[in-house]
């Protein structure tokens, strides 16, 4: 539980540097194949657990969730049941639900709603224009997945790193080697756990 919590905050601090604008959109439905399926494959985000495709927590709150589906770089987020995430691409293909629906208070806010049984309420999410990086230490949590969370490309210089990076609305980060002259460019704020520290310099996109 102490690990949990400690990534909560980690997953907090480390998109508190981007400016999020949240606006609520509505309610919709889902079922058990899922409407919201930006999750698919990811099994771990650090100490954070993903399942079908959504993080379930009992202190779930709007400002999690958003938080976390920002180190992916969703446009969208949903809470369902009080204390389910899904993040997404998309939404709304079950068709919208009566907002009375969603009507179940956050486990760990009792002051926001976090959807209903089978009802997400879904947010979305804005980002700046996000055309500058910051250099920091390499977080230390990463991603599990089925899926690749990263890809890599020849490159010189850092700068070589950062320009296809923000070209690329996939990517919210990079790790340049300057030794082994090679760019990892990451679809999550966290690497994979496939890279660390050793590999070369992080960047963050702001």
């Amino acid at each position: 539980l102490a690990a949990a919590c400690c990534s909560l905050l980690l997953v907090i601090g480390v998109t508190a540097a981007r400016v999020i604008q949240v606006s609520y959109i509505g309610c919709f439905k889902d079922n058990s194949a899922r409407d919201m399926r930006g999750l698919s494959g990811i099994s771990r985000v650090g100490e954070i657990s993903v399942s079908d495709p959504r993080v379930i927590s009992g202190s779930m709150t709007q400002d999690f969730c958003s938080s976390f589906c920002a180190l992916g770089g969703f446009p969208y987020f949903g809470l369902q049941y009080a204390k389910a995430c899904f993040c997404s691409w998309d939404f709304g293909s079950l068709g919208p639900a009566k907002e009375i629906d969603c009507n179940m208070p956050c486990n760990g806010n009792s002051s926001q709603i976090c959807g209903g049984p089978w009802k997400n309420s879904v947010f979305a999410l804005e980002y700046p224009k996000r055309s500058c990086f910051k250099q920091s230490q390499m977080p230390s949590l990463n991603v599990s997945s089925a899926l690749p969370t990263s890809w890599s490309i020849a490159a010189q210089t850092a700068l070589d790193c950062l320009i296809p990076c923000e070209a690329s609305a996939d990517c919210q980060a990079v790790i340049f080697s300057g030794k082994q002259r090679l760019c990892h460019l990451l679809r999550f704020a966290y690497p994979p756990a496939s890279l660390s520290s050793t590999d070369g310099d992080y960047f963050l996109r702001g």
